[in-house]
């Protein structure tokens, strides 16, 4: 009948709208907060005029123009310049002489600073630890650019050169790794420091009181040896009292302040027009979970320096790969970082006081959304948490005398066993979601459904396959929560959201009592969930819903969700961009979908935290509709994964042209028993491995043979500790080559040119009472680079600089790298000789194996060039068999062993 309505009909519509409305009106908060962060995260300087001059302050200006000219020289027309080759040379030329014409370009500006060179070429050894591995490092006449911008000499004292006496160190290399040409890695820390020493050589430095040195070294690629070359010889060395390293491991993005280690230069930082940085990001490096290092270290180790570390670090899926090109640099992606760099560094020579600095690790520091920076010391911090934790506690106990009072019959023991199952019940929310998507990981990867790293090219798919699993588990445990045995809260939404805070202000509180920094994001969680409960308790809820449900305001939940969402995304963004691409390059063995399920549900977590309370508003009835929709919603997301990721083009393949998949191809000629084989390494566990190894099968018309752990690390020594990571097949080219040479003898390596390798020993002579051999050994590789020979033995000296032996036989691995021009080296050993072969060692029979391995200069930076066999190059016809959404360092190496 017209004008009447069921009766109930009204009621369920109000019900649902208002259910709809409720969650709308929390997600779109948490959106906002997501998409505010999101546009603050992403953003970068709008790069300056071309003449880098500043119209309001009336200075010369970095300019990103200039920056990237250089940068263009370095990595487009000069390439691959790897440590050995012409192209090393020629860029440390390049420098020489662009800077040597910004000298030229300051003479006669009136208080223009003083402008000094050097060209350092050294030669040393140092040992470099780096995954759980030894290895000793030797290096023959690498180079350096040394540049010092000092005071003006007073012509009426000009003896008082106390400004020279205290300088900041600016850092960066121009050297790449093999198989980049290195446009951001560290072509643009290089053109950064170029475009800094043009802006300051033409500004008036009569009120500077320090000195600047701009360090370019030539060597950190091959473990960074350039820079412990000049911060143990250089004649300046002792002048330098702090350290700003600049380097990437990214194209796009602003740069990031990812170590620090004193006080003062942090508050140096601070001086950088765009900050963005976390004492969070210092933490979590120190765990050694990045995989990465920087010049930093040897600074530190060596030079017992404080400073500050900084990288763009953003698509890092391009980093140590051919596609580190100036064409996928982000416009003001360098202008972030030399607009920066030049204050910090400005600040530091004009204004700071760097005598007297400390190393320490007592500071908390971050930036709020790039705008600001905000830096206190740890007892700043914890004073400030500790007391936010005592009004947390002061709140809660007025909300159990409030609870008790208004409601005689609740008991306050039974208020507080409420509380405690509720503050537990968000904890278990917390561990589900974090490792419920790790099941989804573990489906991901079995051989039933084989879709590894379906996350891998677009980093959002990861929220998109892991949210709705770790939800499920954050959700399910607050259903499950209404089964425990006790008493529970009156009201399950407004028991829980105070919870919310409790378990914050509990976990802010053991933090501290830890003294690690990163501590205040348990705070900061703590303290907007005080603040949201302060303003819930006392104005936020609507008149009626302090004695009607519900007890939490739609104000509260869209004040919290937005607060946190717009903090924390700030972080999850910065923390996707890392360890996304970074999981292309873990190795082989790495659980990379458990890692980035486990990252996933962290984030889920902690932007939908206020989720867990707003579920109990409507009761058990939809919280169990919630789950079955998250089910299904998972259930779909798998089925579309699984049918997008069976073939290259679906949405699901992990990789594409922009995405690729890291690859090692190695040409090994084994001089010792003749073979020539072809090694195809993967960096990563991902899939499709076998695509391209079929494809080589065929090509090659052999079966490849699988090669892993210690034997694979074997064939690949040339880049060892690196080989650790790799696992891959290895193919016997013989009968290839035999069938498609043009000429070829009885001998594989008849038609080969040389030279090769050598390695003699020279000055050998044995103690008898002692036990030892002493000898040197000369390593000769004319035309190669990147040596390395290894051998076992119980070393009681070496000449290795500052480094002892290890006191027992071990296997040791030695590295050598040489600047260009230099084909060979030498190093003084001293061994025990064991009992058993004492007789043989006095008659000059005893002999140590030496296993030796160098890498062609022409063809390992896959430049077309290679040394024919029988006319045939093997290294072509492999590349014409690999995919698109591959990259590959190539790489062309010979080993020989020799008993000497």
């Amino acid at each position: 009948m017209a004008g009447k309505r069921r009766p109930g009909i009204g009621a369920e519509e109000r019900t649902s709208k208002k259910i709809a409305t409720s969650w709308l009106a929390l997600v779109l908060s948490t959106f906002l907060g997501i998409g505010i962060a999101f546009h603050f995260h992403y953003k970068v300087p709008v790069p300056t005029n071309h003449l880098g001059y500043n119209t309001e302050t009336g200075l010369s200006d970095f300019s990103e123009h200039n920056a990237i000219k250089i940068i263009s020289h370095l990595s487009d027309t000069l390439g691959y310049r790897i440590v050995g080759t012409i192209e090393e040379k020629q860029s440390y030329e390049y420098i020489e002489q662009e800077i040597q014409q910004y000298k030229s370009d300051a003479e006669g500006i009136t208080n223009a600073p003083k402008f000094d060179i050097w060209v350092q070429q050294a030669t040393s050894a140092h040992r470099f630890d780096i995954m759980d591995k030894m290895v000793l490092k030797a290096y023959t006449n690498v180079t350096n650019i040394v540049v010092r911008l000092s005071c003006p000499i007073d012509p009426q004292n000009p003896e008082n050169r106390a400004c020279e006496e205290n300088a900041v160190l600016l850092n960066s290399h121009f050297d790449t790794t093999l198989g980049s040409p290195g446009a951001t890695d560290d072509g643009s820390g290089t053109a950064v420091m170029m475009d800094i020493i043009r802006v300051l050589s033409r500004r008036d430095w009569s009120t500077y009181k320090n000195s600047i040195v701009f360090l370019f070294n030539g060597a950190e690629e091959s473990l960074q040896d350039a820079s412990h070359a000049f911060i143990t010889m250089h004649e300046i060395k002792d002048s330098i009292r702090s350290v700003v390293n600049i380097d990437a491991c990214g194209t796009t993005g602003r740069e990031i302040l990812f170590q620090a280690n004193s006080r003062e230069m942090i508050d140096a930082y601070k001086q950088a027009p765009y900050p963005h940085g976390t004492v969070m990001a210092n933490d979590v490096f120190r765990t050694g979970l990045i995989l990465s290092d920087t010049d930093f270290r040897q600074f530190v180790q060596y030079g017992n320096l404080t400073g500050i570390d900084m990288a763009i670090y953003k698509n890092s899926y391009l980093y140590h790969t051919h596609l580190d090109i100036t064409e996928h640099l982000q416009p003001g992606a360098i202008q972030h970082l030399g607009a920066n760099t030049l204050a910090i560094v400005n600040y530091l020579a004009q204004n700071a006081t760097l005598t007297g600095i400390e190393i320490a690790s007592d500071v908390v520091f971050f930036d709020f959304q790039g705008l600001f920076f905000v830096v206190y010391s740890w007892s700043t911090a914890y004073t400030i948490q500790m007391t936010t934790v005592a009004l947390a506690a002061v709140y809660f106990c007025y909300i159990v005398t409030k609870t008790h009072t208004s409601s005689p019959y609740r008991s306050v023991p039974a208020i507080l066993i409420s509380y405690t199952k509720s503050t537990l019940a968000v904890f278990l929310s917390m561990v589900c979601c974090i490792l419920l998507p790790v099941a989804i990981s573990f489906l991901l990867t079995s051989p039933y459904f084989n879709r590894h790293m379906s996350w891998f090219k677009n980093e959002w798919y990861g929220a998109l396959i892991f949210s709705p699993m770790g939800l499920v588990g954050s959700f399910g445990i607050q259903y499950l929560f209404y089964t425990l045995p006790g008493p529970q809260h009156f009201d399950m939404e407004y028991g829980t959201f105070n919870s919310l805070m409790l378990f914050f202000a509990i976990g802010t509180a053991i933090t501290t009592q830890t003294g690690v920094a990163s501590s205040y994001v348990f705070w900061l969680y703590c303290f907007i969930m005080f603040i949201t409960c302060i303003l819930n308790e006392f104005g936020l809820r609507p008149e009626q819903s302090k004695i009607y449900l519900p007890q939490v305001g739609t104000t509260a939940y869209i004040l919290s969700g937005s607060a946190l969402a717009l903090f924390y995304s700030d972080y999850a963004y910065a923390l996707i961009d890392i360890f996304v691409p970074l999981t292309g390059r873990m190795g082989v063995e790495t659980p990379v979908d458990l890692i980035v399920a486990i990252i996933y549900g962290m984030i889920v977590y902690m932007l939908t935290l206020p989720y867990v309370a707003h579920v109990h508003r409507f009761g058990t009835k939809v919280l169990k509709k919630t789950l079955v929709l998250l089910l299904l919603a998972q259930t779909a997301v798998l089925v579309a994964v699984y049918v997008g990721g069976g073939s290259y083009g679906g949405w699901a393949f992990p990789y594409d042209e922009l995405h690729p998949k890291r690859l090692f191809i190695q040409e090994l000629k084994n001089l010792t028993s003749g073979k020539i084989t072809i090694g195809v390494a993967q960096a990563d566990g991902g899939p499709y491995v076998q695509t391209i190894v079929d494809s080589l099968e065929t090509e090659l018309g052999v079966e490849a043979e699988a090669r892993g752990g210690v034997n694979n690390m074997n064939d690949w020594d040339s880049i060892y500790p690196f080989s650790a990571f790799l696992g891959g097949y290895r193919f016997d080219v013989e009968p290839y080559i035999r069938e498609h040479a043009i000429e070829m003898g009885g001998d594989l390596f008849d038609s080969l040119s040389g030279p090769f390798p050598e390695v003699k020993i020279y000055n050998d002579s044995y103690n008898a009472e002692t036990g030892i051999r002493s000898f040197s050994i000369l390593c000769l590789s004319p035309s190669y680079t990147w040596t390395v020979i290894a051998f076992d033995g119980l070393v009681v000296d070496w000449s290795i600089k500052d480094e002892k032996p290890v006191s027992e036989s071990s296997h040791y691995v030695v590295r050598h790298v040489s600047g260009y021009g230099n084909d060979g080296w030498t190093m003084d050993l001293s061994v025990k000789v064991p009992e058993a072969d004492r007789k043989a060692a006095e008659t000059g029979d005893y002999k140590i194996r030496f296993e030796f391995t160098a890498l062609e200069k022409e063809s390992f930076a896959g430049r077309g060039e290679e040394r024919l066999i029988g006319g045939v190059g093997i290294m072509s016809v492999v590349q014409r068999s690999l995919p698109i959404w591959t990259t590959t360092t190539w790489l062309s190496s010979v080993v020989k062993i020799w008993d000497l």
